[in-house]
């Protein structure tokens, strides 16, 4: 899973972070992404106080969280393939 947070109320810094536990108790979470599914979460009035900036900014971390989660996927299903492979070595004998 990914999260895409912000800090700061006027000036928004947007971050990733692969935990609950990794985002700041003072930060917004605008996203979670994992393997399955993205939701955004963006209120109206956040929305129109965001400048263009802001908002692309969110997107293209979006973007990547998303990328990130993939990726997340693929690494999981290799470690199951390669742990199978092992555990049926060590137990098929």
């Amino acid at each position: 899973m990914q999260l895409v947070y912000a800090t700061g109320q006027r000036e928004r810094d947007f971050q990733i972070a692969a935990r609950r536990e990794e985002v700041p108790t003072d930060a917004r979470v605008y996203a979670t992404c994992t393997q399955e599914s993205t939701v955004e979460q963006i209120g109206e009035v956040t929305f129109q106080n965001m400048s263009d900036e802001e908002y692309y900014t969110l997107k293209a971390m979006v973007r990547e969280a998303r990328q990130r989660a993939m990726t997340e996927r693929s690494a999981e299903r290799e470690t199951t393939g390669a742990l199978r492979g092992l555990f049926g070595k060590l137990f098929n004998r």
